[in-house]
């Protein structure tokens, strides 16, 4: 009988073969038909055949992905890791890090769930799609336009 793997190497491994070697063919290996992936976009929770269409659009402007695990706890079934994508933008190949969270519950092997919190306007900001310090600005009652 083999071990059991868990949800830590589960991420890894995702984060791995998807992210950093792009492999979409592996979208498929980790998460279950009916997983659904929440957190990416407002209102909207992501299929396997939506993560598909997602990560080549996003590996389509960043380069030579690596990611750290800062943190990690795993409980029965579900995993939780906090986390930080590095990457460099395509457009010059200057340095972008976003930290996030994610959670995800396992079955059979294979991610059922996944919760996913990223710093996306942090993101959106090293990406040059905000200008600097936007979070700070909206708290003051900015408006960015």
């Amino acid at each position: 009988m083999g071990a059991t793997v868990t949800g830590l190497e589960i991420l890894t491994a995702w984060y791995e073969k998807v992210w950093v070697e792009g492999d979409l063919d592996a979208v498929a290996e980790f998460f279950d038909v009916e997983a659904l992936a929440n957190g990416l976009l407002p209102d909207f929770a992501a299929q396997v055949e939506d993560l598909q269409s997602l990560v080549p659009a996003v590996l389509h402007v960043i380069r030579n992905v690596t990611f750290s695990i800062e943190d990690s706890m795993e409980m029965d079934d579900r995993a939780w890791v906090r986390m930080t994508l590095h990457a460099k933008k395509a457009s010059d190949m200057s340095p972008i890090h976003i930290p996030g969270q994610v959670m995800i519950r396992l079955r059979n092997g294979k991610i059922i769930e996944a919760h996913n919190s990223y710093d996306f306007v942090s993101y959106f900001e090293q990406m040059g799609n905000l200008p600097k310090d936007s979070l700070a600005l909206m708290l003051a009652g900015e408006t960015l336009s």
